[in-house]
Formats: C-alpha cells, structure tokens, sequence
C-alpha cells in the first residue's frame, strides 16, 4: 500500500481491524468474541452490496467512518478472486473521501497480489491446523478441497487469529447453501 492518506488504515486492515481483534480475543475465550467481529463485517458487507451510503455519503462520513470504510474495502479485496481488480473498484466508492480513493490507487500491484497471497496461505494453514476434517479431505482429495476453500475464502471474511477459530468458521460455512454438497 501507498503511504498516502490511507497508509496507516492499510497497517491496521491488514492485521485485520478491530473486527479481527475483536474476534481473535473471543477466540481465546471459546468463540464469543468471532460472532462479534464476523457479524460487524457481514452487516457492513451487506450495506456496501445495497451500494453503499449514496452518492452524498462522503460528506457525511466522520474521519473514523471513511476509515473505517477504507479498511473494510481493502480487508475483502484481500480475498477477492482479482485483489487488484477488487480495489480498483473500491477507489470507485463515492463515499470514500478523495485522498483514500487516491491512495487505493495508487497501492503496489505486486504488493496487493503478494498480500493476499499470504492471506490465503495464512488462512489455510490455520484451516489444516485447527480442523482434522479439512486436512483429511485435502489428503484424500485435494483438487475438490481447493476448489471448496477457494469458495470458502471468497465468501467468509477472515476474522479468526488461530486454528480453531478458522476451523470454527469453515465448519459454520460448509453447513451453509453454498457449502459443496460433500460436506453437508
């Protein structure tokens, strides 16, 4: 990411926010604390997929707000299938104040590509880690287990620290509709 007006929002979205720290301390007390910063992500994804706050919404937005919003825009542009892509379209947000659409912009495109990289390296490790079912299915059958935690990383915003709190979210989430039809 670029130092400009955004810089120190990309430090803090890509250790995650205060929806992953929220969450990371409930996992250590058994899970309370996950519901809290997934449930926040989702709420907010759910406004920006109605468009947003409007086209006025930058003007309304507080400092911390737009902030906020930033780092919403980068944290799930870390596990888009086109991370580049994903944050061009986030500089488009109308609500985003000018020097946060600049800088999105103006980020590293080998920088972007390589972060979320790590994110999903770093996600699925936690994932064989914490779920002996997910490292059973991917040592019996790792073409169809990568395509299902592709799916996975696409759909569930990374809010867990450790093992079990990302094995947690994938068993939630292989429960779900649009988990492949194997798990359920």
């Amino acid at each position: 990411m670029t130092r400009a007006a955004g810089g120190r929002a990309a430090g803090r979205a890509a250790r995650g926010g205060a929806g992953e720290a929220r969450g990371g301390a409930g996992e250590a007390r058994g899970g309370a604390g996950e519901a809290r910063g997934g449930a926040g992500e989702a709420r907010g994804g759910a406004r920006e997929a109605r468009g947003g706050a409007g086209e006025g919404a930058a003007a309304r937005l507080t400092g911390a707000q737009a902030h906020a919003r930033y780092e919403a825009r980068v944290a799930r542009a870390m596990t888009a299938e086109d991370p580049l892509a994903a944050l061009r379209a986030a500089a488009e947000d109308p609500a985003l104040p000018p020097a946060l659409r600049k800088a999105l912009l103006g980020a590293d495109e080998d920088g972007v590509r390589m972060s979320a990289l790590l994110v999903a390296r770093l996600r699925f490790e936690r994932l064989l880690r914490g779920s002996p079912e997910a490292e059973a299915w991917f040592d019996s059958d790792p073409a169809e287990f990568s395509a299902a935690f592709r799916r996975y990383h696409a759909e569930v915003p990374p809010t867990a620290f450790f093992p079990p709190g990302e094995a947690r979210l994938f068993r939630r989430w292989m429960e779900s509709p649009s988990a492949p039809a194997r798990a359920r």
